[in-house]
């Protein structure tokens, strides 16, 4: 079954993320899959990118979350309003600052409306 809902193309981990004010270009430094640390639990701050693209016009209720591989939320984001229309696609930039208690397959899951339209693994060791 297919949903009317945006779909995300790419989701990128960055260490930071800068937007050039005249072209509107992303710099997305230090982009990553995961973190090899010396020990638990790891403080990391870093931002993600989450292109998406939806063909019609709409306004919809997008955030992100992130959980442990036994699928408890380590931590979310706000809710932002994304509305299509003019544009196909819109882009959605998040700041986090989360504590990983253990070592461990992590995933950012994207939801759109309260409903899980992908995720993204993070590998911490």
């Amino acid at each position: 079954m297919e949903l009317n809902l945006p779909t995300p193309v790419t989701f990128l981990c960055c260490q930071k993320i800068q937007q050039d004010v005249l072209s509107k270009n992303y710099d997305l430094r230090g982009v990553f899959q995961g973190f090899q640390v010396p020990g638990y639990p790891f403080g990391a701050e870093f931002m993600t990118f989450c292109r998406l693209r939806y063909d019609k016009t709409g306004s919809f209720r997008i955030d992100t979350s992130l959980y442990d591989d036994k699928g408890a939320k380590v931590s979310d984001s706000e809710p932002r309003q994304l509305e299509f229309g003019e544009s196909p696609v819109l882009d959605l930039l998040t700041g986090w600052r989360v504590v990983f208690p253990t070592p461990g397959t992590y995933s950012f899951r994207v939801f759109c409306n309260n409903i899980n339209i992908g995720s993204y693994p993070v590998f911490c060791r």
